[in-house]
């Protein structure tokens, strides 16, 4: 139920892949870390993403969303919004929120 609570729009499982580039808080030299992953929901204020590596909470990542059937890219911003790790080191579930 809790989890309920949090949610403002209802979720909608679908398939899809995101790849993105973290942005950095401040202009950098160094390469953008970046995030590949399934897409397992999706809802108005963002999606859930499966990855075999977490980026830290609150980061900006930026790159194509890609749905399964659809033949677009959709340019995305989003914000991590909060990470859990799966059990037996199977990855994480990242909850990403979009960036308007």
């Amino acid at each position: 139920m809790r989890s309920r609570i949090k949610r403002r729009s209802p979720r909608y499982p679908i398939r899809g892949e995101f790849e993105g580039a973290e942005l950095p808080s401040f202009p950098l030299k160094r390469k953008a870390a970046a995030f590949r992953g399934q897409v397992s929901n999706i809802s108005d204020g963002g999606f859930c993403l499966f990855t075999a590596r977490a980026p830290k909470q609150s980061v900006l990542l930026q790159g194509p969303l890609k749905l399964a059937g659809t033949p677009a890219q959709i340019p995305t911003l989003v914000q991590v919004r909060w990470v859990e790790h799966l059990p037996h080191g199977k990855g994480y579930r990242i909850g990403l929120q979009y960036v308007v």
